[in-house]
């Protein structure tokens, strides 16, 4: 495998879905992510302030990309799409070592959209899909 000069002085960071992956409820906290860790979520922008109030309450400081989409417009699918091209943005300077998912609908999409970031999909029923 090929890997470039420039590539090495690339931060290495892994990236985390937030509902079912870092969120499981209100008082309930899931995976941690590391300081340097990136959030990607399914969330939509206007879901931006309860978010961020529920991470301050965990002392979670990650940099969260929520989804353009208005929140009655988001589906799965969408979802998927959201973090597949921001993972692809995020390439641009840094490496993805793993990215954490939950669900199976989006983890197919990063996978064929974005086949190089290995997806590591976390099995539950604890949260709604």
């Amino acid at each position: 495998m090929y890997i470039p000069l420039w590539a090495f002085n690339m931060q290495t960071i892994s990236t985390f879905d937030f509902d079912g992956v870092i969120y499981f409820g209100d008082n309930q906290p899931g995976v941690r992510p590391g300081p340097d860790d990136i959030l990607i979520t399914g969330r939509s922008f206007q879901e931006r302030q309860k978010t961020e109030v529920w991470c301050q309450k965990f002392n979670i400081k990650n940099q969260i990309f929520f989804s353009p989409v208005p929140e009655h417009l988001k589906t799965r699918e969408i979802s998927g799409f959201h973090k597949a091209l921001t993972l692809r943005e995020l390439q641009k300077t840094m490496i993805i070592a793993l990215h954490f998912e939950d669900d199976p609908v989006q983890k197919a999409i990063i996978e064929a959209m974005v086949p190089e970031v290995k997806v590591v999909h976390l099995v539950h029923e604890l949260t709604e899909k």
